[in-house]
């Protein structure tokens, strides 16, 4: 009879591996003992412990509009005309601050007010939310981010949470099979199902990026990973994903990094795809992008007009062959979502300031060659004015894009929150990048798509934070988008 064989016993590659895991826990303690922070776990167990202790909905009018901060999310309200915040980062320079404050804000009276309920979660930030009107007026919000104040530690959720907007209610929804813990990803509604694609984690020693489709259904409340037909993206964070009605999504743009050998890359994407739903079936098709190659872009749907509108972003500008300089954009896109073809949002106030020197001007000269002309195409309903030409528009700029603006607005920025509410698109904070520095901004914008010709400043910018960073923290801008602004792109 043969030896009986040790069911427990393990090989040497397995016990060094552990001696090595042992060994960077030992390491990380003794750091995280010298910066005074908790292991990140034990911080997110005993908020979430002390969440859950609340015994009941307490509300309080803000004095102050709310902090400066980036990643958070900004949702429409189901049923009233409200605007939904919730969580969200601020960074100094030396200190991050992750927030998980539910906030609500109504456009009319201008008044911001804080809701604390019970079981809330943990502070997150690059999650994302989306609010139903089902059941008198939910708010679903899955995974993101928590980073512990000195950026020592990172923690990804994959947790799913739903507040009840009429009980003023939070409820850790148990369900499995669902999404890898992630931060960046998207998340769109169609029908009575979310979709959520996408996103990276980073444990500190590798950073991965998905590709994955997700489907939650709200109805049996289980999660699917679909098997999907055709060619789709790439994996990504970080990119737009708009609804198309109830039975489509488009998936434009996104940010990763590429490992060539033993170097690495960042790629910032300019491919588009439309994913068609048919029952069961998901089908994936690749479209024409024709834009920018821009991070950071902030991007909300008006289902009424069947558009989606862009904003900001950032490109990398080579300035020499090692050096790379970060370009920040202030400009408004819009996305046909039946023809899928972008174009510049001229508003109306622009548009009048420049007919009349356009209308003067000397005429050209006719006989250069075919390549020089355009057939050019206005386009005006009550808002704005987009000039359409035989190329896309994004690539061949009309002389009103160069020129300075007449209306105020937001300013260039990346990583802003941004909603439709009601035909009204608002612009909230996000990150400006100015001398190899990051400012967090707490300034509010808002552009009435029906009746307005004009940004209204809703929150104003005064000055920019205090920097409490230094030079050496953040190398030039070239550095900075391998690494301290990977993560700002990537969410």
């Amino acid at each position: 009879m043969g030896k009986k064989k040790n069911k427990n016993k393990v090989s040497g590659a397995v016990k060094t591996a552990a001696k090595t895991e042992k060994k960077l826990a030992n390491k990380l303690k003794k750091e995280l003992a010298n910066l005074g922070e908790e292991d990140i776990a034990k911080v997110i167990a005993e908020i979430e412990k002390e969440e859950a202790k609340r015994a009941a909905a307490s509300e309080k009018i803000l004095s102050q509009p709310p902090s400066a901060r980036a990643y958070a999310s900004l949702t429409p309200h189901p049923t009233n005309n409200e605007l939904i915040m919730f969580g969200g980062e601020f960074h100094n320079g030396q200190q991050t601050e992750v927030y998980n404050e539910l906030l609500f804000f109504n456009p009319v009276t201008g008044v911001w007010r804080q809701v604390k309920a019970p079981g809330a979660p943990p502070p997150r930030s690059a999650h994302q939310a989306i609010a139903l009107p089902s059941n008198k007026g939910e708010l679903w919000i899955f995974g993101g981010e928590f980073t512990s104040p000195t950026e020592t530690q990172f923690h990804h959720y994959k947790d799913l949470w739903c507040f009840s907007l009429a009980e003023k209610k939070w409820e850790k929804v148990i369900a499995p099979n669902g999404p890898s813990p992630r931060s960046g990803h998207r998340m769109v509604q169609l029908g009575r199902k979310l979709y959520v694609f996408g996103g990276y984690n980073d444990d500190g020693r590798e950073c991965r990026y998905f590709d994955d489709l997700y489907q939650f259904c709200l109805d049996t409340r289980t999660w699917t990973k679909l098997t999907v037909s055709g060619r789709g993206p790439c994996a990504r964070s970080a990119c737009i994903m708009l609804p198309v009605g109830n039975e489509a999504l488009i998936i434009y743009g996104g940010f990763s990094r590429v490992r060539e050998g033993r170097t690495e890359h960042t790629q910032t994407h300019t491919d588009m795809f439309k994913l068609s739903v048919k029952g069961t079936a998901h089908t994936w098709r690749s479209l024409s992008g024709g834009n920018k190659a821009r991070a950071g872009l902030a991007a909300a749907v008006n289902v009424h007009s069947n558009r989606g509108y862009v904003f900001g972003g950032v490109c990398d500008v080579e300035e020499t062959e090692e050096e790379l300089r970060g370009e920040m954009s202030d400009e408004l896109q819009v996305l046909d979502l039946e023809t899928f073809r972008w174009h510049p949002v001229l508003l109306k106030t622009q548009t009048q300031a420049q007919s009349a020197p356009a209308q003067s001007a000397p005429a050209q000269d006719t006989h250069g060659s075919d390549d020089t002309k355009e057939s050019v195409t206005v386009v005006t309903d009550d808002v704005f004015t987009m000039k359409l030409g035989t190329a896309p528009s994004i690539q061949s700029p009309t002389p009103v894009q160069q020129t300075e603006r007449v209306a105020s607005g937001p300013t260039a920025r990346m990583s802003a929150m941004m909603t439709v509410q009601r035909s009204t698109l608002y612009v909230y904070g996000g990150v400006l990048e100015k001398d190899d520095k990051q400012f967090y901004l707490g300034d509010m914008y808002s552009l009435d798509l029906h009746k307005q010709n004009e940004w209204k400043t809703i929150i104003e910018q005064p000055s920019l934070p205090d920097w409490l960073g230094t030079d050496s923290e953040y190398e030039t801008s070239s550095d900075s988008g391998t690494e301290d602004s990977d993560d700002s792109d990537d969410e």
